[in-house]
This record gives structure tokens, sequence and C-alpha cells, in this order.
């Protein structure tokens, strides 16, 4: 059922791309369905990727959804709900599967704010990409640019949210080591995803100091681009590797 339910948000959201971007919302309800019966079905929030990939679908259609009625806006809400596809498909990997019980603290204060973290920093890493597009259609076709995002309000939108994102990612890091200090004794090992969060962590670091609003240059976006992707190899592909992780 869970997969089922994750499989018609799905359906919505590509037959929104394809006809009708205010559809999009219809999606909504089914994410919500499934993320909230595999809670039921597992008995534990948050146990499991699927639960935060279903998080994260959530929070990217719904804050697209505040942009979907400005026509200059509608090629950055489309690509905020490709996004949201992607990682919907990603997480049909993970319906069923659960950690087991975990304390209520660690949930709250790590699994819950990285999964915050992941939604502030798609949404920021998308106004970088629409910014760098209409950086560059401004130089080679400047009358084009009337019906793309503008620039300002791109960097309105990427500053707040990558500072966002990475504090509460910082938050969901250190309280992460404080628990693998309290569980195992040491704050941090040689696992794959312990080592791939740290250096995800630099890259956003990098990203946030060298932040200026409406300077697109080829070296941020593609650091951007770097980080990015390592953050999706973090939530999605390292719990393969096994480790001490439980998800």
């Amino acid at each position: 059922m869970t997969a089922a339910l994750v499989s018609l948000g799905a359906l919505v959201l590509l037959a929104a791309l394809v006809w009708d971007e205010r559809r999009a919302g219809w999606s909504l309800w089914f994410f919500f369905a499934a993320a909230a019966g595999h809670v039921l079905a597992t008995g534990q929030l948050l146990g499991s990727p699927f639960e935060a990939a279903m998080l994260l679908v959530i929070g990217l259609v719904g804050i697209a959804r505040g942009y979907a009625g400005r026509p200059r806006w509608r090629s950055w809400v489309r690509y905020a709900y490709a996004t949201a596809l992607f990682f919907a498909l990603l997480s049909l990997r993970f319906a069923g599967t659960s950690s087991g019980p975990l304390p209520w603290s660690l949930v709250v204060f790590h699994a819950g704010v990285l999964t915050l973290a992941y939604v502030s920093l798609s949404v920021a890493f998308l106004a970088a990409v629409a910014g760098w597009a209409q950086h560059r259609r401004l130089k080679a076709a400047p009358w084009r640019s009337f019906s793309a995002p503008p620039l300002l309000g791109l960097a309105r939108l990427e500053g707040p949210y990558l500072r966002a994102g990475y504090a509460l990612y910082t938050v969901g890091v250190l309280t992460g080591m404080a628990w693998a200090w309290r569980l195992w004794g040491k704050p941090l090992a040689a696992d794959v995803k312990e080592l791939a969060t740290l250096l995800t962590w630099a890259l956003f670091t990098l990203l946030l100091l060298e932040y200026r609003p409406g300077r697109p240059a080829v070296a941020r976006i593609v650091l951007w681009w770097a980080a990015y992707v390592l953050l999706v190899f973090v939530f999605f592909v390292a719990p393969y590797w096994g480790g001490r992780h439980p998800v």
C-alpha cells in the first residue's frame, strides 16, 4: 500500500509537469498518506530514510506551490517538482524498512532537524541553479529574461534557505556525533555515511562563506553541485555501505 501511494503521488507530479503544474498539490495527499502509513506499519517515526524522503518531497512541493501563481517563476517551480519526483522514486527503495526503536530525543533533534535541513538546502540549491541559468540568459538573450525568475528574487530565496539549511545541518551533525559518543564511545568512525556527512558539511560551509547575492560564478555553481550531489549520496546511497549508522 505504501509503495502504491508513493507511485500515485509520483504519477500526479509527472502529470502536472507534462500538462498542468497547478495540479501538483494533489500529490501531497498521497505522500502524506504514504508517510503516515509507514509510521503506523513500522511503529517508528523517522526511523527510516523513507519517511525523511517523504517529508523532503512534501516540503519541496509545498514550497514550490507558493510560487506557482507567479508566471515568471514557472521554470523554478518545474525544477522543484521534478526534484521532488526524483526523490519520491528513490524513496521506494526504503519503503517498509525500519531501524527499530530509537530514542525520542534522537528522532527529534537529529533525524528531524536533518530532514528540515534537506528541505532548506534543496530549495537553496534549486534557486542557485535557476539563478545561474538566468544569469547566462541575461548575457546571451536579455529579452528572454522577462519570462524567467528575477535574479534578485532567486538570491532572496537562495540566501535565507542556505543559511537556515546550514544551521540545521550543523545541529544535525553535532547531535549525531553526541549520540555516537554516548552509544559507541567515540563521535566519529571510519564509516562512509559519517565521513561523507562531514565532507558535505565542509562544502556547505565554503558555500556559505563565499555567498554573494546576485554574483553567480562558475566555481560557485560547481561547488553547489558537488555539495548537493554529496548530500543525496549521504541520504540515499551511503546506507548501502552498512556501518554503525542505524539508517
